[in-house]
């Protein structure tokens, strides 16, 4: 049976993140947490949680650079622990959030269906928008549509951002993947499906709880950083950087390498 992996951002989420994280280890073998240049307690929090721990990878940027950048951290982190063999291709990478919006009980369904059929690549979390402001759940169909199109393949709701996949894919999304702000579920949503893979986002998951964070403005940033990913992939423009910032991810693991 493959390792379950966990990746999750924090960024100001002092009085949720323990509570949080105790959740997610209950269904994962090792959890990977990046803190995005958190200004309250919350890394020391961290720190202090996962001393009696060993299968903790915890990442600490010293500025905050958006939940995008902080996912591409952990996604160096993926290729450099495949690279060192401490990770199988085969091993389930499950991506959710820290501040409460995604329930870690979901996670055992989400690699559930991935296990159980292998004709698909990534499970995709659909979100009960039960909670949500109306213009919000407008704006996640509109990206929606758009990413669909994009990359052919059908999506509910791109946006969602709770999913599990094979570690292995997480090297041809570096190729392209971009991580301004909160772009990065519509760039894996578009990049994964010009590669050719399939998704399933039918798994509807309830959301306990909403958390403004992305405004309007924010979606043109996501929609101009989706149409770069796209062109990007068209033109088998692959990142030249990736070294550098596998680099940058070792040099904020804070601990475990040294």
């Amino acid at each position: 049976m493959p390792r379950t992996i966990a990746i999750t951002t924090v960024f100001n989420e002092e009085r949720t993140v323990i509570s949080v994280l105790n959740d997610i280890a209950n269904y994962a073998d090792a959890v990977i947490v990046v803190n995005d240049g958190s200004q309250d307690s919350s890394r020391e929090k961290i720190e202090r949680w996962k001393e009696a721990r060993d299968n903790i990878y915890f990442i600490s940027m010293r500025e905050n650079r958006g939940q995008s950048q902080a996912l591409k951290r952990a996604y160096a982190l993926i290729k450099y622990l495949l690279e060192k063999r401490k990770l199988s291709p085969e091993d389930l990478v499950v991506e959710l959030d820290s501040d409460g919006q995604h329930d870690p009980n979901y996670i055992r369904a989400l690699c559930g269906r991935k296990l159980g059929n292998p004709s698909v690549d990534i499970v995709l979390a659909r979100r009960d928008f039960s909670f949500y402001p109306r213009y919000k759940v407008w704006g996640n169909r509109l990206l929606t549509l758009i990413a669909s199109l994009l990359s052919g393949k059908r999506y509910e709701d791109v946006e969602s951002n709770y999913r599990v996949m094979e570690a292995q894919l997480y090297l041809p999304l570096l190729d392209y993947f971009l991580g301004h702000r909160y772009s990065g579920a519509f760039e894996t949503g578009i990049i994964t499906g010009l590669l050719g893979y399939t998704t399933d986002n039918s798994l509807v998951v309830k959301t306990p709880c909403y958390r403004a964070g992305a405004r309007a403005f924010d979606a043109l940033h996501v929609l101009a950083c989706g149409l770069w990913a796209w062109t990007r992939v068209k033109l088998k423009a692959r990142s030249n950087d990736l070294d550098s910032l596998t680099s940058m991810a070792l040099a904020e693991w804070t601990d475990g390498h040294r």
